[in-house]
């Protein structure tokens, strides 16, 4: 069975105004993969399974998203932290995007 023998912290990324800690993580067999946490609340959004390759703005922004704790816009798609409803309220009144999503006219 495999075991991680060594960790790498490869910084911080914000999407969508949430940071998230990410760190790569090397195996005893010569494998690599990473790890990436939610700085304010310390929640693991790889706990199910860590990432076997870099992950992309876009693949974070849907790790937090499947994660919950997040509002996505169902028109542009941004995220934001469901603990903010003050920015979400904000959001849907001046996304352009939102006013065109499914069931409102365009």
């Amino acid at each position: 069975m495999s075991r991680v023998i060594r960790d790498i912290d490869r910084g911080v990324r914000t999407i969508d105004g949430i940071d998230l800690h990410l760190t790569e993580l090397v195996w005893d067999d010569g494998g690599r993969s990473f790890e990436v946490r939610r700085t304010d609340t310390d929640a693991d959004l790889t706990e199910d399974g860590c990432l076997d390759t870099w992950p992309t703005d876009e693949h974070l922004a849907n790790l937090l998203r499947d994660h919950g704790g997040t509002w996505s816009c169902p028109g542009c798609e941004i995220t934001i932290d469901s603990r903010q409803p003050d920015l979400i309220a904000d959001h849907i009144r001046d996304c352009d995007a939102a006013d065109r999503s499914a069931g409102r006219p365009a």
